[in-house]
């Protein structure tokens, strides 16, 4: 099994916490669509006729597509690879982006996901965002998408935002509960190089959340989730049973991917590769038949820390049959001797050989996993 990420990286706008690669010039729509056809072609054996369980539409906006190029990236992927006729198609998509008649014709050519980025319920929240929605519009998109045949709904929404109390913030989670969904993920706010927010930390416009007040947050939004149905599968991801994102799992699960389009990263066992983050290089380099990526070869502590990285983050945790399987003796002793200190200290459990994070463990995941880490 594995996966095809597309990636769309026009905007209308920038949010102001965003740091992906975006562009809100969207005249070289058609001309990216062309040349992302072009890599399907010329990538179509990088996944060695893996059956295909996963295809995700991310940018950027991929739902400010006209329906014809959607549907044309999804005929190349079914020309090109094997593709299991249960596969997981899911779009990301901009509240104000859709409507009726959008919506029957992602239905009709076979999207069968939606990963709608709300964010916030809150108005305000919203526009310090820098989001073109307001919180009244989001339950009409909801039920709208459930009545054109979407039953598999998942929702973006933040936390850690600075200025507003942790009331305004957490009550999103309550106005989600209400529109019967199968799947949110919750994303604490970061504060990028590349982003706005960057800018004005630095010139003192806004202070980032304190770490006390991040915690606390994280910590009520697992309780909450959890104790109204939702399992915590991932460390941001929580679903309603039988709804655990394939996609996203492809990523935490080690399985091969082929990321299409700028900076799309790719990964196959063995290396790791990933696009130019440059729309007209990428444009000129596809048609012209020269690299247009960089190649990563994995070392067996590369393959280690990626285990690792992807494994904790997860409810399934790792396996010390695993590292002992596939690892070196040396490798095998660091980890033994720091997960025992790292569960000594109540931030892992363990069950026959599984190890996880406990709660503690996840607030704290980054520091964790940094102490596990090979450097």
């Amino acid at each position: 099994m594995s996966g095809i990420y597309i990636h769309i990286p026009f905007c209308k706008k920038k949010c102001n916490y965003c740091d992906f690669f975006s562009v809100c010039n969207s005249l070289d729509i058609e001309n990216l669509i062309k040349a992302e056809i072009t890599e399907l072609r010329l990538r179509k054996d990088y996944l060695e006729n893996s059956v295909i369980d996963s295809i995700y539409f991310g940018g950027g906006t991929p739902s400010i597509l006209d329906i014809k190029y959607i549907e044309l990236l999804l005929n190349n992927i079914f020309f090109y690879f094997k593709v299991n006729e249960n596969c997981e198609v899911t779009l990301e998509a901009n509240p104000d982006d859709l409507n009726d008649l959008f919506l029957k014709q992602l239905n009709k050519i076979g999207i069968n996901r939606l990963s709608i980025g709300i964010q916030s319920f809150n108005n305000d929240i919203l526009k310090f965002l820098g989001r073109e929605h307001n919180a009244e519009m989001l339950p009409s998109i909801i039920t709208l998408a459930k009545s054109n045949g979407f039953c598999n709904i998942s929702v973006d929404l933040m936390f850690g935002i600075p200025g507003f109390s942790n009331v305004s913030q957490l009550s999103s989670l309550s106005s989600a509960m209400e529109l019967d969904i199968q799947h949110i993920s919750v994303y604490g706010l970061s504060i990028e190089k590349k982003s706005l927010f960057f800018k004005w930390v630095k010139n003192k416009r806004i202070n980032e959340l304190n770490e006390e007040d991040f915690i606390k947050q994280f910590d009520f939004i697992i309780e909450f989730l959890t104790s109204n149905g939702f399992d915590h599968y991932e460390i941001s991801n929580y679903c309603k049973a039988g709804y655990i994102s394939v996609h996203n799992s492809s990523y935490w699960n080690n399985i091969s991917y082929l990321g299409i389009g700028p900076s799309a990263h790719s990964y196959n066992f063995i290396s790791r590769q990933w696009n130019i983050s440059n729309l007209k290089s990428y444009i000129l380099l596809v048609n012209s038949c020269k690299v247009f990526y960089e190649v990563e070869y994995l070392s067996l502590i590369d393959k280690f820390n990626e285990y690792l990285i992807t494994g904790l983050r997860t409810k399934f945790g790792v396996s010390l049959n695993v590292i002992k399987e596939k690892f070196s003796d040396k490798i095998i002793n660091f980890f033994i001797n720091n997960i025992l200190i790292m569960e000594s200290q109540g931030y892992v459990t363990s069950t026959n050989g599984i190890y996880s994070l406990t709660r503690k463990g996840l607030v704290l995941s980054d520091f964790v996993i940094e102490k596990l880490f090979i450097v």
